[in-house]
């Protein structure tokens, strides 16, 4: 029996979509993984390296997007939205270090969800940020990460956060509490 022409069709569609699902997924893991280095090289203090390794990163997420035109269920694919959560993150805390304050970032990374998970996941690297500067002896930074921290706490108490947010957000609610505790360790030692 013969398969209709359809069929021939819809085959093709998926094994191409399939490819670029695939094509997708490992570009969106280097991305991701560029990201993590640009965080790593911001608390080595080399920016230029990290933003090398953002625009790296940048460059591969302008290559998936060409995807999305034929497919654009592949913007929802969980390594890319993973690696958007980490460029986020690796933005937020460049722009923490170069002006002192969080805000607005690249575009594709400002999502209501790809932000908040970003932003929750920054808290951290603010915390070890700061606990490194401590030991260098600068414990100003401390006083302001303790307040950058504290207003994205209770920017994030307003948005009632469930699911996989809401374990984002106690997280960043501990990171709160290692930077009160260190706080309170100085004021002792003083």
């Amino acid at each position: 029996m013969k398969l209709p022409s359809i069929f021939k069709s819809i085959k093709k569609t998926k094994q191409t979509r399939d490819k670029n699902r695939r094509e997708l997924i490992g570009s969106s893991n280097q991305a991701l993984n560029m990201s993590k280095r640009a965080i790593f090289a911001l608390h080595r203090g080399d920016r230029k390296q990290s933003d090398k390794l953002l625009n790296g990163a940048c460059v591969l997420f302008k290559q998936s997007e060409k995807l999305f035109i034929r497919f654009p269920e592949l913007a929802y694919e969980g390594a890319y939205k993973a690696a958007l959560e980490e460029y986020s993150e690796a933005l937020l805390f460049s722009g923490y270090l170069k002006n002192g304050k969080l805000g607005s970032i690249d575009k594709r990374a400002m999502s209501a969800d790809i932000y908040i998970a970003g932003l929750c996941d920054t808290t951290g690297e603010i915390v070890r940020y700061a606990l490194k500067s401590i030991t260098s002896g600068d414990v100003k930074s401390l006083k302001h990460a303790y307040d950058t921290v504290e207003s994205v706490v209770e920017f994030l108490l307003e948005l009632d956060l469930t699911g996989y947010l809401r374990t984002k957000f106690d997280q960043s609610k501990k990171n709160l509490r290692k930077l009160e505790e260190m706080s309170y360790d100085i004021s002792i030692r003083k």
